[in-house]
């Protein structure tokens, strides 16, 4: 069970358990911890370590990576995408397997690249997409047959419906692992590169007789493409240095003859997941994905895995041939001679008949010997720190080291054994010790005592936490400061609700609580809740806009007693406004909003106007700039002159689009002594639209009104003649 022990660490406890489910689902046996103080001291005795590198944890894995022992790995986590943070990261171990991203990141994902680890089985692109996705394969030998492989695959894309930008992206990235696996890994038998000195021009017209194995899939949400040589000479060193100069030198194009460099990094730039797969000497498969569904591109994964149960020469060099229809293994086999093959097959026989043999001696020898040897025993004292633990050896209880120490008889010279004392609210404590002749062995096992852990809400959540007059945070929060088994009082602050003081009862060490405590709002306050029909609008109170705000929404405080304006705004709808006067006290009060289909009718004009939209309220005598939301239908439009008169009507139609009304007006002056009369009016200035007019125009003296045409000029006075 020790082999497959995987260890998860993360500071955030509700992302904590999104890993161990994914690490479960992968098989392993999971501890969470949210520190690395429950890890102990010593030596980390896991198959694999996954590491949430955010708070506290943020600068553990060079730590980590030096206390792993035998053959374990590390996969890390980090909060946001950064290709220079994930380089860095690969770079401070070989320990180091993969990097995901939380933002991003799927229980599936965790769980593959866990899979990869622990299994060690990596090969194939059957691994990688959703059981029942067609794989397609085919086999590329130069660069005629690599032009056509590209084609093939843009053509299936755009067949899926993938858009033009993945589909450039995704040949780009195709190419450059094409020229990589065709130009780049093959050697000769002295592990030289063939063709390291062969200008690029003349690479193209050679061929070789190992071909590069392309698989590729979609399943309409990610695209995957795979490339695989057959000779396995990429290390990981090498991938990381090319990556890192790539990113911090000046020079970063690495285009010399045999150079691979940009090329890896326009992959990773290119790809949402980019993973290398490699049996040294053997085979190198690389791994693209890439998410259809993003806006933006960016690399959520990346690893380099070694396969660990190939060694029957699976992926051994020669001849290819494209796989039968119907085989799901996505490595290629090598074809055989029938003599070869009945050769190999009768010298297995062979070796089955001897095996057999020597297994059916062994087992005679086994149940003989303990009659003709007898194996010395002795006993071993362990003594703990504290008393009264429970001691295991080999996995089996012994007994309890009630006065501190326990004598266990009967153990075999020279056998190592494992013992381990477990204590409640301790972290375990074990070692691995192998007696010898002589007096009994004496063993001292040190138990840490872990802490307790409080988990402490409020109803509603944000509300400051005090213990002792000091802030230990802001529901939800997590506490493991207290003493174990100790009372706590315990303060709930929180704007608009009244405080709330408790005493909470810590558990005893290592052991785990839960508070919620619920808060009464303050008689002068209140609390809305909005919804629309259909959600995701934003909300406004008050003409204030609530920021970082959408329907539905969790409470939202206001003062009780008073009249507060909801409004409810979203893109191509008829804004919804609701007035409401909450009492004291108040929680909850609900507010649905129904959106009808609409938009907006944009007004501008090169003079000060007022606007009215007739028949919608809230859009009279606005001044500009002024956009006015309504359903969809047909609207009459004033728009009104504020410092003469004049006035411009338009009929506007509204369907889910946003509709402009830009109206240009110059204006008319009256002579001195005259007056121009406008709809019943008279004035000494007034505003048209720019165009031939016909003006009337009254005579102060004589009362006699006369008709003149006149042609207005945008933003100028006109003069009468």
């Amino acid at each position: 069970m020790l082999a497959r022990r995987v260890i998860a660490l993360s500071a955030d406890k509700a992302f904590g358990k999104v890993m161990s489910t994914a690490l479960k689902a992968a098989g392993g046996v999971v501890e969470l911890h949210q520190g690395v103080d429950g890890l102990g001291r010593g030596d980390i005795q896991a198959a694999l370590v996954v590491v949430h590198l955010d708070g506290e944890l943020v600068s553990v894995v060079e730590d980590l990576a030096l206390r792993l022992g035998n053959e374990a790995r590390l996969i890390v986590i980090l909060p946001t995408s950064a290709l220079s943070r994930t380089v860095d990261v690969m770079k401070i171990s070989d320990r180091v397997a993969g990097v995901l991203i939380a933002a991003h990141m799927r229980p599936l994902d965790l769980a593959a690249m866990a899979t990869r680890v622990l299994a060690g089985d990596i090969f194939g692109l059957e691994k990688m997409v959703p059981w029942g996705t067609r794989i397609y394969s085919t086999l590329v030998g130069d660069y005629q047959e690599k032009s056509l492989c590209i084609a093939q695959i843009t053509e299936y894309a755009e067949l899926m419906g993938v858009r033009r930008k993945y589909r450039e992206a995704i040949e780009q990235c195709v190419d450059e692992m094409l020229m990589n696996a065709l130009y780049d890994a093959p050697v000769d038998d002295q592990g030289k590169q063939i063709f390291a000195e062969i200008p690029t021009k003349s690479r193209i017209q050679l061929r070789m007789e190992q071909k590069v194995v392309v698989q590729y899939s979609c399943d309409g949400q990610t695209f995957t493409v795979s490339v695989r040589d057959s000779f396995g000479t990429l290390d990981r060193s090498t991938v990381l240095r090319y990556l890192w100069k790539c990113l911090h030198s000046e020079q970063q194009i690495d285009r010399k003859t045999g150079g691979a460099g940009l090329g890896l990094y326009l992959i990773a730039n290119s790809s949402t997941r980019f993973l290398f797969n490699v049996l040294p000497d053997v085979a190198t498969e690389c791994v693209c994905t890439f998410d259809l569904e993003t806006a933006k591109v960016q690399l959520e994964g990346f690893g380099f895995f070694s396969e660990k149960i190939d060694a029957a020469g699976r992926l051994a060099a020669g001849p290819s041939r494209l796989l039968p229809q119907g085989v799901g293994h996505p490595v290629e086999r090598r074809s055989q001679s029938r003599s070869s093959v009945d050769q190999r097959t009768q010298r297995g026989m062979i070796g089955a008949l001897s095996a057999a043999i020597v297994l059916l001696i062994a087992l005679i020898m086994m149940v003989a010997w303990p009659r003709f040897t007898t194996t010395p025993t002795t006993s071993v004292t362990v003594a703990t720190e504290p008393a009264g633990a429970t001691i295991e050896i080999d996995g089996s209880a012994r007994g309890v080291s009630t006065g501190g120490s326990l004598t266990v008889a009967g153990l075999q010279v020279g056998r190592a054994y494992r013992v381990v004392a477990r204590l409640d609210g301790h972290s375990q404590a074990e070692t691995v010790f192998q007696p010898a002749e002589g007096p009994p062995t004496n063993l001292a096992l040190r138990l840490v005592p872990r802490n307790s852990t409080v988990l402490i809400d409020s109803d509603p959540r944000g509300a400051a936490v005090l213990a002792g007059g000091v802030e230990v945070g802001i529901t939800p929060v997590t506490v493991t400061t207290f003493t174990p088994g100790s009372e706590v009082p315990v303060t709930f602050r929180h704007g608009g609700y009244a405080e709330v003081t408790r005493s909470i009862r810590v558990p005893s060490a290592g052991g785990e609580a839960q508070v919620m405590q619920s808060l009464s709002i303050g008689p002068a306050f209140a609390t809305l809740v909005v919804t629309s029909e259909p959600s995701g609008a934003e909300v406004w109170i008050d003409r204030q806009r609530q920021l970082g705000v959408t329907t539905p929404t969790h409470e939202m405080l206001v003062e009780a007693g008073k009249r507060h304006v909801v409004s409810v705004r979203l893109a191509k709808h008829a804004p919804f406004s609701m007035a409401v006067s909450p009492g004291q006290s108040a929680r909850n009060v609900p507010i649905h909003a129904k959106l009808q289909p609409g938009a907006a009718i944009a007004i501008s004009t090169n003079l000060e106007a007022r606007v009215t939209v007739a028949g919608v309220k809230g859009c009279t005598k606005q001044t500009l700039p002024f956009d006015c939301a309504v359903p969809a239908g047909k609207y009459q439009v004033d728009i009104e002159t504020t410092r003469m008169t004049g006035k411009v009507r338009r009929l506007v139609e509204v369907t889910d689009d946003s509709v402009e009304v830009s109206v240009e007006m110059g204006w008319v002056e009256a002579p001195t002594g005259k007056h121009l009369v406008f709809g019943g009016r008279h004035a000494t200035r007034v505003a048209f639209e720019e165009g031939k007019r016909a003006v009337t125009v009254f005579d102060d003296e004589s009362g006699e009104t006369s008709h003149v045409d006149v042609r207005v000029t945008t933003g100028r006075a006109t003069a009468i003649p």
